[in-house]
């Protein structure tokens, strides 16, 4: 079984779209790290940046985020709280 990164690198991009209220330093600092192909790297900082700045996530996004951290098997220390909307 193959890994699409490509459809991976296309979910974060969204991800990050939806992301409003994020600033531009902020969103430019994530899109350095999908630029890479960090996609791990880049979901990490987008989750701690929503919390160490207690930025609004919108429902839909919250479940975006969760669906993404299990498909990467992202540890749920780094998003748990953020797809249970605390």
């Amino acid at each position: 079984m193959t890994f699409d990164y490509r459809k991976l690198e296309e979910d974060l991009t969204q991800l990050l779209a939806a992301m409003t209220s994020l600033a531009p330093s902020e969103v430019s600092e994530v899109r350095e790290f999908l630029a890479a192909g960090e996609y791990g790297v880049a979901f990490e900082t987008l989750c701690g940046i929503i919390k160490e700045e207690s930025k609004p996530v919108p429902k839909d996004v919250r479940r975006k985020i969760r669906e993404l951290a299990e498909r990467m098997k992202i540890d749920p220390t780094w998003w748990a709280g953020i797809s249970n909307g605390e």
